[in-house]
């Protein structure tokens, strides 16, 4: 029975499993992941973080999501394995991390309650339009409550954002059905955003692979570029969900944000996955 060290960590109620192990990495396959994800049989969590080792680009991170299946990269993950890295290493705040969406930077600073804030920054997402004809089958879901969209977001992952007028209808039931329509990437991130103000917005997330969670970095990131395509929102802004708030600010030129938000370290352990995963020869 093979015994995996893990850490798990958080980043506004957004959970990650964390395996620092590169003996291992490459031999873990979809029913694998799924299975330390697992709420009942598993550690528990919103996807699987692969960390290691170090590359060119930073530290090698690659994501499984709870079902298994292969992502670019995670917001909050990326806040979480700050946090890791952060009470690893006390003399350093700042990491490169390299993902599929390629090197992001991380940036922590300590909380005296424990954890950290941890911002990272990311260029400006390309937003386009889809068809309406294309999404007829999950827009009436929304019923008069759509404003716009839903608009395409490349945040180094995919996304269909949808600006709402509120948020009192069945977006989990709108978000499961996007994902049949979206073979190419094997589903879609989806989020519903409501304007509240040039200052604020609050949205609700429908993540490929997962399902809803209370929060998303990269679905925050996705969030704000839509509303900013459509000029709904100033440079500055906090980002609500149910998991918490994250504060956006855009660079001067425009070109570039940062989000940033709270993360921890909720514990350490090892798991034993029943004779699933087999450690390589040392």
């Amino acid at each position: 029975m093979a015994k995996i060290s893990f850490i798990k960590v958080e980043a506004l109620g957004n959970d990650f499993v964390i395996v620092e192990q590169s003996r291992i990495a490459k031999s873990w396959t979809t029913k694998q992941a799924a299975l330390i994800c697992d709420r009942r049989v598993g550690v528990g969590a919103d996807g699987l973080i692969l960390l290691g080792p170090s590359t060119k680009d930073g530290i090698r991170f690659r994501l499984f999501n709870a079902d298994g299946s292969g992502a670019e990269w995670s917001g909050n993950g990326v806040r979480g394995v700050g946090a890791y890295l952060a009470a690893m290493n006390p003399r350093q705040s700042d990491f490169h991390l390299d993902t599929l969406a390629g090197c992001i930077r991380v940036a922590t600073k300590k909380l005296k309650a424990g954890g950290v804030k941890a911002a990272f920054s990311r260029p400006m997402p390309r937003v386009e339009a889809v068809p309406l004809k294309s999404v007829r089958t999950v827009t009436s879901m929304a019923g008069r409550r759509l404003v716009a969209g839903p608009a395409y977001v490349d945040a180094g992952n995919p996304h269909w954002v949808f600006v709402v007028s509120s948020l009192d209808f069945d977006w989990e039931r709108m978000g499961a059905g996007c994902q049949p329509l979206n073979r190419r990437t094997k589903g879609i991130n989806v989020e519903f955003a409501r304007v509240r103000s040039r200052k604020q917005i609050e949205f609700r997330i429908f993540e490929r692979g997962v399902g809803p969670t209370p929060s998303s970095g990269s679905g925050a990131l996705a969030a704000v570029a839509a509303c900013r395509s459509m000029n709904l929102i100033g440079k500055t802004l906090k980002v609500a969900s149910p998991g918490g708030i994250q504060s956006a600010r855009f660079s001067a030129s425009g070109e570039s944000i940062v989000l940033e938000a709270p993360a921890r370290i909720v514990m350490a352990g090892v798991w034993s996955d029943g004779d699933v995963l087999s450690e390589k020869k040392r």
